[in-house]
């Protein structure tokens, strides 16, 4: 197959139609997972990747879930584009409508998502993106404690220990100890501040 005249350039293959075209050719798209309950990266073709991006879009207009808006945030985040009113812990309408003016972008092509670099062989194995994305949308679900109804700060700590606990089992799977150590202490530290500081607040 051709490689549009970059006869070194890496081949992908579509997530949608299966096609094997050149790195190039392929648009890097957020979806959400329903079994991670996340936002995880497609790769599609340029006939295949509209629609996608467009189901994206709707989905991420209409929900009223800070976690799903924070894992979308996190996955701009690990393609490196940042929004400070998500790092800062804006109001939900407010980051949901930046992520979806961020989504245009997309479309327009005026950002463009990069599948990055590969891994050496050695680390292929370690889940690092997925484990710090749950580390982010933990901090994320952290942060949304400060601002929350009182009847809805209980569900953002489950959220914040929750993802912590998940980056915690990736980092003991990959063999990570320091990871492990690192994550565990600032879980302990978030449950610490709940307990003294939130508990009983309904």
């Amino acid at each position: 197959m051709e490689t549009a005249n970059k006869p070194d350039e890496r081949q992908v293959v579509c997530s949608a139609c299966f096609q094997v075209v050149p790195e190039s050719l392929i648009r890097i798209l957020p979806h959400f997972s329903d079994d991670l309950s996340g936002y995880v990266a497609l790769h599609r073709c340029e006939r295949c990747w509209l629609p996608a991006l467009d189901e994206t879009r709707t989905r991420i207009t209409k929900t009223e879930d800070w976690a799903e808006i924070a894992s979308l945030g996190a996955f701009f985040e690990l393609h490196g584009v940042f929004l400070l009113e998500f790092r800062r812990g804006d109001p939900l309408p407010v980051v949901r409508a930046l992520l979806g003016r961020t989504i245009e972008l997309v479309r327009s092509g005026a950002i463009r998502l990069s599948t990055g670099a590969l891994a050496p062989a050695s680390k292929v194995e370690v889940p690092a993106s997925e484990m710090k994305m749950n580390e982010e949308l933990a901090e994320a679900a952290y942060g949304a404690m400060y601002q929350a109804n009182s009847s809805l700060v209980k569900d953002c700590f489950d959220d914040a220990r929750g993802y912590f606990t998940k980056a915690i089992d990736m980092a003991k799977r990959a063999g990570l100890e320091d990871e492990v150590a690192r994550l565990t202490a600032r879980r302990d530290h978030i449950v610490s501040v709940y307990n003294t500081q939130f508990r009983g607040i309904r």
